[in-house]
């Protein structure tokens, strides 16, 4: 904001702007004695709050305001700082030469929305969209987009130890994948988080079942692994890699 005070009127259009935006006028106030003051107010970026999306490598991604599209002088987005894509720009993409995504995003002229295609890793960051009306600077919209790298095949490890005292079968699991990842182990209808646990079985329980399911914001996977007391031997170790079944 710009204060001018104690200035003759004539004066003080030296200081005024050329605006993109019309409806951003000057404001006149006039004080006692005569005082003039000038409150000019400018273009800012004012935001109504961050919107996440999550997205695997190699997707593609649509990006929208989810604003009025009627009215609209003025439409940008931008990726951080680096202007990508206006509604003014004469080019079916609507994409600046400038742009990142160039190569693989186009503008929708009519909504404004902007697409993204063969996501990377080094695309997550923030998108946004700043826009007008005739009446109107509106508020911008942020839109933070994180890329994952797809989740890898988990592998079981098993070791078990068979403990004579109370003829039980202790098993120890690991669960491993690439990746930053939740895991959750499913045993009959018991549930256990992170990557390792161990589990006591006994004969009469038969065949024992352990489903390890590792997961993030995009997809899913899980690996199970089937365990019997009777095959639980001192020292035994198993080293399995599992069959698992895609479930993202």
């Amino acid at each position: 904001m710009c204060y001018l005070s104690q200035i003759d009127f004539d004066s003080c259009f030296h200081f005024c702007f050329v605006f993109r935006f019309p409806a951003l006028a000057p404001i006149f106030v006039f004080g006692s004695a005569g005082v003039f003051s000038l409150i000019l107010l400018r273009y800012v970026e004012t935001s109504s709050g961050k919107h996440v999306i999550h997205k695997k490598v190699g997707d593609t991604v649509e990006l929208s305001s989810g604003l009025p599209t009627e009215g609209v002088t003025a439409a940008t987005w931008k990726y951080g700082k680096i202007i990508i894509a206006d509604k003014d720009i004469e080019t079916n993409t609507g994409v600046t030469k400038g742009s990142p995504f160039k190569d693989r995003s186009e503008l929708n002229h009519q909504n404004f929305t902007l697409t993204v295609r063969k996501l990377t890793l080094q695309d997550s960051g923030d998108f946004i969209f700043v826009s007008a009306t005739k009446e109107k600077q509106r508020d911008s919209v942020i839109i933070t987009l994180q890329v994952h790298d797809p989740i890898a095949k988990p592998d079981i490890k098993i070791s078990s130890t068979w403990i004579s005292s109370n003829e039980s079968c202790k098993v120890l699991l690991e669960c491993s994948t690439t990746g930053d990842v939740s895991y959750k182990w499913t045993v009959g209808k018991q549930t256990l988080t992170g990557p390792r646990q161990q589990y006591i079985i006994r004969e009469q329980d038969g065949e024992t079942n352990f489903t390890c399911t590792i997961s993030n914001n995009v997809s899913e996977k899980s690996a199970f692994q089937t365990v019997k007391a009777t095959e639980c031997s001192n020292s035994t170790q198993k080293d399995l890699v599992s069959p698992y079944q895609d479930i993202s």
